[in-house]
């Protein structure tokens, strides 16, 4: 296993740690509070859904790339993917997306775990990085996360 490999897996596996913890450590009256009221005016309970959903989704992508395919069309629509498919697994209990969110984030890490340094260079089209590296979007699985963290604290915050 390359070192690049080792380091995908190991920060995969660590911000999956924090973000479970994040998530275990938000109250039951915060689930219903509004972060983004300009955008999709998705509440705290929709955003551990929009994370669950993406570690499934990116990840099967992730695999078929690896395997050949090109990725998502250009003409993929993030934002209509996002509210659909948010919208979807909302209607799950925190829990049970919560345990989604772990066993998926698991199974992440084995996948990345079990790749080939050239699968890390294989390029498809990721939904918001456009034409990239595998590498690349491994990354973004965190990073992205943790944006989304950080608004949510910061909305969480405003509200006390």
């Amino acid at each position: 296993m390359s070192s690049l490999i080792n380091e995908l897996a190991a920060n995969l596996e660590r911000e999956g740690q924090r973000t479970l913890e994040f998530w275990r450590g938000i109250l039951p009256e915060q689930w219903g509070f509004e972060v983004y009221p300009d955008g999709p005016a998705w509440k705290v309970h929709n955003l551990l859904a929009h994370f669950t959903e993406v570690e499934g989704s990116i990840s099967s992508l992730i695999a078929k790339i690896t395997q050949g395919h090109p990725g998502v069309a250009e003409d993929f629509d993030i934002d209509r993917w996002n509210a659909q498919h948010t919208a979807e697994l909302s209607i799950h209990d925190p829990e049970y997306l919560i345990e989604q969110f772990a066993t998926r984030r698991a199974a992440t890490v084995e996948m990345v775990k079990n790749m080939k340094p050239e699968d890390l260079e294989k390029r498809g089209r990721h939904p918001a990085l456009g034409l990239t590296e595998v590498k690349h979007m491994l990354k973004l699985m965190y990073i992205h996360l943790q944006g989304h963290q950080r608004d949510i604290k910061r909305a969480l915050k405003g509200a006390s």
